[in-house]
């Protein structure tokens, strides 16, 4: 008993050392190949020494391909869109951001070296990324996809466009557009902001906003970014604005995301499941940060199995780690049930990927207790 008390409260102690400065830090942003098909002048056909000799001089790829995404109605981009890469059905191999612009680039594989070469990102490109697709996920859209060809790994590197169109029937959205056309002086200050806030003139940003607000005060879009300007400095201001935003546009994804956020970091662990929910009857589909904070809500909230469940959607749909505590929370869910072996499968793992620093050694520790915890049992 004292064993399981000591575990107990150890695991209170890490969950509530890590989550403070994780759960907030995940700002929302692997195997893999072609299968066995051969394609005629392909890099499975030739092997690579011959797919190159047949390649013209200087391929053009280099180590990255570039495309670009376009969104029907062009509505201005405050954040990042996420691009993946997928090689095996409803399997994601990497994932990339378009910027303001829709623009984005590859040029990386999410991959065991591949070569003998140290850093030879081109060769490790045309041997995986040969047949696979590409696509953008935004909540309330639906997305082209795009095969990457052996012409475009050696010849051009440029996918075609990616185009997201809206879904009318769809639950929700990540770009809102429920005032329709806003007046122009709205547009204007709200153009104003979006033109500051590229330029990283945040303090600027925010008054275009508050002027947008002003004049149109069912603006959500215009809410919900003046919450996230707010929300650092006055938490309640803040709070209260992405409340408007959601209130304004039901269908509105992302106010929930962040009310979620904020709710975690106050350790309000029903309202976070409250907004987490949310956000996925909106966008069935998820992001990893919802899952992730779907997992950590319903893990406070002793829900084991349902967290364990979200913890392993995010971690499916986030193979780069961007919300590195994820597969933390997994292991966790797992100590739960007593599945130690699987927990610290996990708990190894993921101390390959998180910097060091706190979190890192807040891992280290939960390994060495783990497996004092087995080597106990065992006896």
């Amino acid at each position: 008993m004292k064993t399981k008390s000591a575990l107990s409260l150890l695991l209170l102690f890490s969950f509530l050392v890590f989550l403070t400065d994780a759960a907030l830090g995940q700002g929302i942003p692997t195997g893999g190949g072609a299968g066995t098909e051969t394609r005629p002048d392909s890099i499975q056909d030739l092997g690579y020494m011959g797919y190159m000799a047949n390649s013209p001089a200087g391929v053009a790829a280099g180590a990255g391909l570039w495309g670009k995404l376009v969104i029907e109605g062009n509505p201005l981009l405050w954040e990042p869109i996420m691009v993946t890469v997928s090689c095996a059905t409803g399997k994601t191999d990497l994932t990339t951001g378009a910027g303001p612009d829709g623009r984005f680039a590859i040029t990386r594989v999410n991959l065991p070296t591949a070569y003998t070469v140290d850093g030879d990102v081109r060769s490790q490109m045309e041997r995986h990324y040969e047949g696979c697709t590409v696509r953008a996920e935004l909540a309330g859209y639906r997305s082209t996809t795009d095969t990457i060809t052996e012409g475009v790994l050696r010849d051009k590197p440029f996918l075609q466009d990616i185009t997201l169109s809206p879904v009318e029937d769809a639950p929700g959205t990540d770009i809102s557009l429920v005032t329709g056309p806003p007046s122009p002086e709205a547009q204007k200050n709200f153009e104003k902001a979006h033109e500051e806030w590229m330029h990283r003139n945040t303090d600027a940003a925010k008054s275009s906003l508050e002027e947008v607000v002003k004049i149109d005060p069912k603006f959500a879009e215009a809410w919900y970014l003046l919450g996230r300007l707010q929300a650092p400095t006055d938490l309640k201001t803040g709070t209260a604005s992405l409340q408007q935003a959601q209130a304004a546009d039901p269908r509105f994804v992302l106010p929930c995301v962040w009310l979620a956020t904020i709710a975690i970091q106050q350790r309000n662990w029903q309202e976070a499941s409250q907004w987490a929910s949310r956000a996925l009857e909106l966008n069935p589909t998820g992001t990893p940060r919802i899952w992730y904070q779907n997992a950590v809500a319903d893990y406070r909230l002793g829900k084991n199995e349902a967290a364990r469940t979200s913890a392993e959607h995010a971690l499916a749909m986030d193979p780069e780690h961007n919300v590195q505590n994820a597969e933390d929370v997994l292991a966790l869910t797992l100590i739960a049930k007593g599945d130690y072996s699987a927990a610290l499968d996990h708990l190894r793992n993921s101390l390959t990927y998180t910097p060091a620093g706190p979190d890192a050694e807040l891992i280290k520790r939960q390994i060495a207790f783990v497996e004092q915890k087995t080597a106990a049992d065992k006896k």
